[in-house]
């Protein structure tokens, strides 16, 4: 099992490791850390918006806002983690050749434990950002005037985040062998991002009206 701390690089050098050849940091791993940044960012509109009298009535609103967006960051950095966590040992499947029909039919069961648990951990940055959509869409309406663009770049972050990991799912579910399984995963991902794109553009839409 390959061990990925994610909070423990600094910038430069997870960049440069995801840069690099190496399985894991890759698009999954990114796809979470687009979600992190986006709560971070959501997280700093909620900064700026609490302790203005301009916003009272929205204080205790973003207070409970804030608090969610610490809890999606640390979510987000976890589950980059976790991706790393499933995706090395099936990179690692992939070059295994059996020898005989035995080793065909226990690589083959342990290929399909691979790829589901390579497509759930995408499917849960989905959700993950999915949920913080509506908290993004409240900042942009009632946070802050001087943050409004940085709501609008929260919720560009967290569309790439939920199309990114759609791309992680897609790919694992596409060579299960269990259909059933596949497809059912593939529309409650379908699902997700269809409602999210519509949501997240848009926010985006009418972030950037305010700024014109």
């Amino acid at each position: 099992m390959v061990i990925v701390n994610t909070a423990g690089y600094n910038i430069d050098a997870y960049i440069k490791e995801l840069a690099s050849k190496t399985p894991v940091p890759g698009g999954g791993g990114a796809s979470a850390i687009s979600g992190a940044l986006a709560a971070a960012l959501a997280s700093m509109v909620c900064n700026l918006t609490v302790g203005k009298k301009s916003y009272l009535t929205v204080e205790d609103d973003v207070n409970n806002i804030l608090f969610d967006m610490n809890k999606h960051m640390d979510n987000f950095l976890k589950l980059s983690d976790k991706d790393a966590e499933v995706f090395y040992p099936l990179s690692q499947a992939y070059g295994f050749k059996p020898q005989n029909e035995e080793e065909k039919a226990m690589h083959e069961a342990n290929m399909e434990k691979l790829l589901f648990n390579a497509a759930i951990v995408p499917l849960d940055i989905m959700k993950e950002a999915y949920e913080m959509l509506k908290d993004i869409d409240f900042l942009a309406k009632n946070g802050s005037k001087l943050a409004v663009s940085d709501a609008g770049v929260a919720v560009s972050l967290l569309r790439s985040a939920v199309c990114g990991a759609m791309m992680n799912v897609v790919i694992n579910v596409k060579y299960m062998k269990d259909r059933t399984k596949a497809q059912n995963l593939m529309d409650e991902a379908g699902d997700i991002l269809e409602d999210a794109m519509k949501k997240s553009d848009i926010i985006y839409r009418e972030v950037l009206e305010v700024l014109l």
